[in-house]
């Protein structure tokens, strides 16, 4: 099992988990923690059957973030070559990638597509989705995906999960995120609700400390009614 130090990086103003491990966008996961070190354990990957629009950031590294970049560079496959000097104004770049259709992706997990995915999701409470990356990729890569008018997660072929690069509502090309370098993760956790037809339904995510909304739970047993028979 492989194991990255439990520190996190501070990107855009919210706090991101750093990884040496390969962590996919759009994937469903866990944390687990073994005294003062922390691994992400991959559980499953949803079926993406429409298309989940995604947000892309270039950001220049600092010190710290170009250290987490590093230690990640050597356990995945791809070697994306960067150099980082302190003193020169001029610092290499890495995207920040998350997802922007929130509500598109809840109602991806409730359907009927993704029901063993929404029973790991409601049996394990720890469980969560990954919403944002830091990743490195080559020059070329992070241009294309800068300059794209849309980018998706998407399935193309048989169960790969790719960036889909659009512009003018065409697809210009694709780019898996082995391609790059992914240093950190950011996930968010669901919450429950019950329906009028009393099946248990993920009406939200929420990300680090955050709390599920107002008569919504963290857990699926707590979101389960109970029937007042007082009142038949």
């Amino acid at each position: 099992m492989m194991i990255s130090s439990c520190k996190t990086v501070s990107v855009q103003s919210k706090q991101y988990q750093t990884t040496t491990k390969q962590v996919t966008l759009g994937a469903v996961g866990i944390d687990e923690t073994y005294e003062f070190e922390r691994t992400y354990s991959y559980s499953g990957m949803p079926n993406y059957t429409v298309p989940i629009k995604v947000q892309v950031t270039p950001i220049a590294f600092n010190k710290t973030k170009f250290k987490a970049f590093s230690s990640a560079r050597e356990f995945q496959t791809s070697k994306v070559n960067l150099n980082f000097v302190d003193s020169l104004p001029e610092k290499p770049k890495f995207l920040n990638i998350e997802t922007f259709d929130k509500v598109g992706l809840i109602n991806l997990l409730n359907s009927s597509e993704n029901g063993s995915i929404k029973t790991y999701l409601q049996n394990q409470k720890k469980s969560h989705v990954v919403t944002n990356i830091s990743i490195a990729l080559n020059e070329k890569d992070m241009e294309d995906l800068i300059k794209a008018q849309a980018v998706f997660i998407e399935h193309i072929g048989l169960k790969t999960l790719t960036l889909s690069l659009y512009s003018n509502k065409t697809l210009t090309r694709t780019i898996n995120f082995n391609d790059g370098v992914v240093f950190a993760y950011r996930a968010a956790s669901v919450c429950w609700k019950e329906n009028s037809k009393n099946q248990l339904e993920i009406v939200e995510l929420v990300e680090g400390d955050n709390r599920c909304p107002n008569q919504t739970y963290s857990s699926s047993k707590r979101a389960k009614k109970k029937v007042d028979y007082f009142k038949f």
